[in-house]
């Protein structure tokens, strides 16, 4: 009898198989909807932290244009490209730090101080720091406030798309969806040093 009634009582309590497909199917739904909002959220935190960087290094440039009169070279003696791209903004840390450390691009990855090929989706680890000018074409996929042209530099991240545009400059724009294609660019102030045609670009 009291077999009987133990018996009775686990049938009673146990998950039959519909419950449990229920069970599963409910939680494959709330998965579905946790977890692009999940990334979604790390993406914005993402873009977040690199316009926050973009202006410390901004700052930092303005800072050490007023101690120097220049902003750091973006070429060596030879005047070639400084490579990696993190070297170039090395002299905003020593031997003055107007910046505690170069910051690295949440968009790109690898290891610090690693180059990475230009095949490569993402071609180096921090911020990519240059003359507005060379890396800007004003063709089809030119994106770009025109006072870009005029600009003594620019900063940029290579945004959500993991991909730095080079000479084309497309701005990214989250109206064009989280993760859509453009760089994240901050630019200097207007350069005097320099023609700039501003009838081209309507200043």
């Amino acid at each position: 009898m009291r077999w009987t009634v133990m018996k009775r009582t686990l049938n009673q309590t146990a998950f039959t198989l519909i419950e449990l497909l229920i069970v599963v199917a409910i939680i494959g739904i709330l998965a579905a909807i946790a977890v692009p909002n999940f990334l979604n959220a790390q993406i914005r935190a993402k873009v977040a932290k690199a316009e926050s960087e973009l202006k410390s290094i901004s700052t930092a440039l303005e800072a050490y244009r007023l101690d120097n009169n220049i902003y750091p070279p973006w070429l060596d003696a030879s005047g070639v490209q400084k490579n990696p791209v993190n070297r170039r903004l090395i002299p905003l840390t020593t031997p003055v730090s107007y910046i505690g450390a170069v910051p690295q691009d949440p968009f790109l990855y690898g290891g610090y101080g690693q180059r990475m090929n230009e095949e490569q989706n993402a071609a180096y680890v921090t911020y990519d720091y240059t003359d507005a000018w060379s890396r800007i074409n004003f063709g089809k996929l030119t994106i770009l406030p025109a006072q870009a042209r005029c600009a003594e530099y620019k900063v940029t991240s290579a945004g959500p798309d993991y991909e730095n545009t080079w000479g084309n400059t497309v701005t990214y724009m989250p109206s064009n969806g989280l993760s859509s294609f453009g760089d994240l660019i901050r630019l200097g102030a207007r350069a005097s040093s320099w023609p700039c045609d501003d009838a081209l670009v309507g200043l």
